[in-house]
């Protein structure tokens, strides 16, 4: 915010900033006006500092999130607001990779990533007539052919 200023009775309006050289002869002083500062440290990166408009330091002192994955699921995942993401937030493709039409039964359509039944990311449909199911005497495990 722009102020106006009167420096030995002369008056210098709109100044957003000042600057005097410095005593020593080392460069110049700037002064900002920051009179309409709102600053808030939960909302600056911790770490960082700032001040105020009343000249107050502040150091900030917001969240910070590393890099993270996040897996589809069957519930909602959230990324919080109000923090630092340090690094990439990947959210995993939804894909039919491990679904098998032979294991499906015929006709059967099972849709992926879906919101509603229109606007579904991909879907297979099963082509499993008649199951025939063995056990393996060893393993216990069983084997769908």
């Amino acid at each position: 915010m722009a102020q106006n200023v009167t420096i030995n009775e002369v008056t210098y309006n709109n100044l957003p900033f000042m600057s005097a050289p410095k005593a020593n002869g080392q460069g110049d002083a700037v002064f900002w006006d920051i009179s309409d500062s709102t600053i808030n440290a939960s909302k600056m990166r911790n770490g960082e500092i700032g001040y105020g408009a009343d000249g107050t330091k502040y150091t900030g002192s917001m969240t910070e999130k590393n890099a993270a994955s996040y897996n589809p699921s069957s519930s909602d995942q959230t990324i919080n607001a109000d923090q630092y993401l340090t690094g990439a937030q990947t959210i995993k493709a939804v894909t039919t990779t491990n679904l098998n039409a032979a294991y499906i039964a015929d006709g059967v359509t099972v849709k992926v990533g879906c919101a509603a039944d229109d606007d579904c990311v991909t879907s297979v449909t099963g082509t499993l007539k008649s199951a025939v199911i063995t056990q393996d005497p060893t393993t216990h495990g069983l084997r769908i052919s």
